[in-house]
């Protein structure tokens, strides 16, 4: 998998890891975070007092200190499916929120258009533990499904889409809600990285289709109905 230039500035206990963007580690005594790193967060987003997005997927906004310009997006993983009703926001210990940072950077590196992670914080409560991930905030962006029915959000998703299994991005939660469509720059972002690997080869014809047919059935489930514009997103990403 590739790295990007500049690697994350890391800390950790066996209470605690965290793991900060090199824009921001300069700044800030972030060791510090490791004791109580989520009473920070919640400070943070108290005080910004903006919700992003809705449902379980629903971020709150967070201003660092060390970079007041640039807004982030706050939000805890949960598990999702059958798991989600069990185990909520518990895991076993940091990993998945670590896979995530570095899968993030690798596309960056790639120059796929998703947001940069600023922040990434677990923290561990008797035997499980919990992640904290705040990503650089896509401002003035609604998802992809809010934007189903124009045609430029469907075109700039099916870009992205392309993009993304040429590359050889399996996800299996890859749907319209974790795509940001921002109408004035006429681009996608790729949100939500949970349960995403990297595969050493681009996807295979059948599992573009799985995942392009994944993506079709979220306009009916959600919406009824597929947007109009899905013929033209299935003819360009699988011919």
């Amino acid at each position: 998998m590739p790295e990007s230039a500049a690697s994350p500035q890391t800390y950790s206990d066996s209470q605690a890891w965290l793991s900060v963007s090199p824009a921001l580690a300069q700044g800030g005594e972030w060791a510090a975070w490791l004791q109580d790193g989520e009473q920070r967060l919640e400070q943070l987003a108290q005080s910004d007092d903006r919700v992003l997005g809705t449902g379980r997927g629903a971020a709150r906004a967070v201003t660092l200190p060390s970079d007041p310009d640039r807004p982030g997006a706050w939000r805890i993983n949960r598990h999702g499916g059958l798991l989600g009703g069990i185990r909520a926001d518990r895991y076993r210990d940091a990993h998945r929120l670590q896979q995530e940072v570095t899968l993030s950077g690798a596309l960056r590196f790639m120059k796929v258009n998703t947001p940069e992670v600023l922040l990434a914080f677990a923290k561990r409560h008797g035997s499980w533990w919990r992640q904290h991930l705040v990503t650089e905030e896509i401002r003035d962006a609604v998802t992809v499904f809010e934007a189903r029915e124009s045609t430029e959000a469907l075109q700039a998703a099916s870009a992205l889409l392309d993009q993304l299994f040429t590359v050889g991005l399996w996800a299996t939660d890859l749907h319209p809600g974790n795509l940001l469509w921002q109408a004035e720059q006429q681009q996608c972002w790729l949100i939500d990285l949970a349960g995403a690997e990297l595969r050493p080869q681009p996807l295979t014809p059948t599992e573009r289709r799985s995942r392009v047919e994944r993506f079709a059935r979220f306009f009916v489930k959600h919406g009824g109905a597929e947007p109009s514009g899905m013929a033209q997103l299935r003819s360009e990403l699988l011919g």
